[in-house]
Parts: C-alpha cells; sequence; structure tokens
C-alpha cells in the first residue's frame, strides 16, 4: 500500500491565502477612501504566481 504524494498542494494553498488576504485588503483600503498600496498588489501578484505554478506542477503528473 503506497501513498502517492501530490504535488503542487502547498504552493496552491499558500497562493490562495496570499491572493485571498490581498483581494481583502485591496477592497478595505478601497472602503476607507484610500489608495490601495504597493503591498496589496505585491500580494495578489505573489498568491497569483504561487496558485499557478502549483496548478501546473500538479497537472504534470
Amino acid at each position: 500500500m503506497t501513498v502517492e504524494k501530490k504535488k503542487g498542494v502547498k504552493s496552491r494553498m499558500f497562493g490562495c491565502v496570499l491572493l485571498g488576504l490581498g483581494i481583502l485588503n485591496t477592497m478595505l483600503s478601497l472602503k476607507g477612501g484610500l489608495a490601495p498600496g504597493l503591498f496589496d498588489f505585491s500580494l495578489i501578484l505573489s498568491g497569483s504566481i504561487l496558485l499557478i505554478s502549483g496548478v501546473f506542477r500538479a497537472a504534470k503528473n
């Protein structure tokens, strides 16, 4: 009985968390009347990159 490792799960989960936090932070900044900062966009970008890389790693198998 062998257990197969699913590749890309950690990066997909971490990417989803970063993407969600970035989107929520951006929406709260806009709701408060502030301009979203560079940090918000970097969270969204890094989350998207991790999510996409996890999807590609999972599709390879």
